[in-house]
């Protein structure tokens, strides 16, 4: 059964990790994505450990359901090639100055094509002194939007988030734009959706800011990274857990009490701002309270202390690593991780699609490509003969799989 967005094409002008997020997802929904490639290929070919040739793990997690075709664009027949490419396309997703060639840049796509969704990323956008510059600086924009100010110990150096997060949710803002732009296509004709790492975060961040009580202490709701010390979670007798107890009545306290032995807490003298604290991550005082808690803890079982604490009505719940995580009864239940063959590399594990359309599945039908790997079938599609493909070839115009 075909996928939701089955029927459209998408292009993409892009690499890294925003734009091929975004083109995988759609891909993943059904489009048929053509990922066009430059003579080197995308970037982030080689990121990660390398599976064989020039697919690195980054890569191949980032660009199944899509189809390759590398080209000259420094060459007239190159860009030639891509106009043709381009023809009919429902979606194009490029990166700013990807290229600098006048035929491939949006207004001259939109023009020639009226329907087209064209999404345009960039790292600051494309007003002011910073605009059009490549999406590629992840650590820029993570600065630049104060992100990283809730990471690290307080009152020294910000710290860089882990992930890729601005390239990440750029990526996923790009799909919901690119959605709502193909509803409104049938009445408005297509457009242009200009998307910026540094607005992405910003975004993320604002209804945090939103919620912050007193400004000067930076504190409010949820947002006590600001003041608190790093948290790893509570240690118990065979791992860590994270919890809150959501408000307990005093007779929910002392149930809990009894049930983590800990008849010693009420001489303890911390023992008033325990008993009233909503212990965990949310609470105001949790950072001072955590060793009370986990006095308790440390004999006992982790998932004994989860379920107490459920039954009171909060939360709880465990703190994986990465080998617990996709070893979990959970993600082994969900499918968290998808794994399958891919050509010429053997097994590759990948994180499985995360949606699920009752209807119009969502479908992984192709790993991800080697570098123009499907230039034959693509561009003989497009009207290109056998001889002109060889052609292309030998001039050094299409790359050589």
């Amino acid at each position: 059964m075909p996928g939701p967005l089955d029927g459209y094409r998408v292009v993409e002008l892009s690499e890294g990790v925003a734009g091929p997020y975004a083109a995988m997802e759609l891909g993943d929904a059904g489009a048929d994505v053509l990922k066009i490639e430059k003579l080197q290929g995308d970037r982030a070919r080689g990121w990660g450990s390398k599976a064989t040739g020039d697919l690195g793990a980054s890569f191949l997690g980032m660009n199944r359901n899509k189809r390759s075709v590398a080209l000259d664009l420094d060459s007239a027949e190159g860009v030639a090639v891509a106009k043709k490419l381009l023809e009919g396309a429902d979606v194009v997703i490029a990166d700013a100055a990807w290229t600098a060639h006048p035929d491939l840049q949006p207004e001259a796509l939109t023009k020639s094509n009226p329907g087209l969704v064209h999404v345009h990323i960039s790292e600051y956008g494309e007003h002011g002194p910073m605009a059009n510059r490549a999406p590629y600086g992840e650590l820029s924009a993570q600065l630049a939007s104060e992100a990283t100010t809730s990471l690290g110990v307080i009152g020294e150096a910000p710290v860089r988030m882990a992930v890729d997060v601005a390239q990440m949710f750029t990526g996923i803002y790009a799909v919901q734009a690119i959605c709502a732009a193909l509803y409104a296509r049938d009445t408005r004709g297509g457009q242009r959706i200009d998307l910026s790492l540094f607005g992405t975060m910003v975004a993320m961040r604002s209804t945090l800011w939103v919620a912050l009580a007193n400004p000067d202490e930076w504190w409010g709701f949820h947002l006590d990274s600001y003041v608190k010390p790093q948290d790893y979670g509570y240690q118990c007798k065979d791992g860590r857990i994270y919890f809150s107890l959501a408000r307990p009545t005093q007779e929910q306290r002392d149930d809990l009490y009894r049930e983590f032995n800990m008849e010693w807490v009420r001489q303890d003298p911390l023992f008033d701002l325990v008993n009233t604290d909503t212990a965990g991550g949310t609470a105001r005082y949790s950072h001072v309270c955590k060793p009370v808690w986990e006095r308790a803890f440390k004999e006992l079982p982790r998932q004994q202390v989860i379920e107490a604490i459920r039954k009171t009505g909060g939360w709880a719940f465990e703190k994986n690593n990465y080998e617990e995580l996709v070893n979990s009864e959970q993600a082994q239940f969900i499918g968290l991780i998808d794994t399958r063959d891919h050509p010429g590399v053997g097994s590759v594990s990948t994180v499985a699609i995360p949606w699920e359309f009752a209807d119009t599945p969502a479908s992984i039908r192709r790993p991800a490509p080697r570098l123009g790997e499907h230039a034959d079938e693509v561009l003989g599609a497009a009207g290109f003969s056998a001889s002109d493909i060889s052609g292309l070839r030998s001039k050094g115009v299409l790359a050589t799989v």
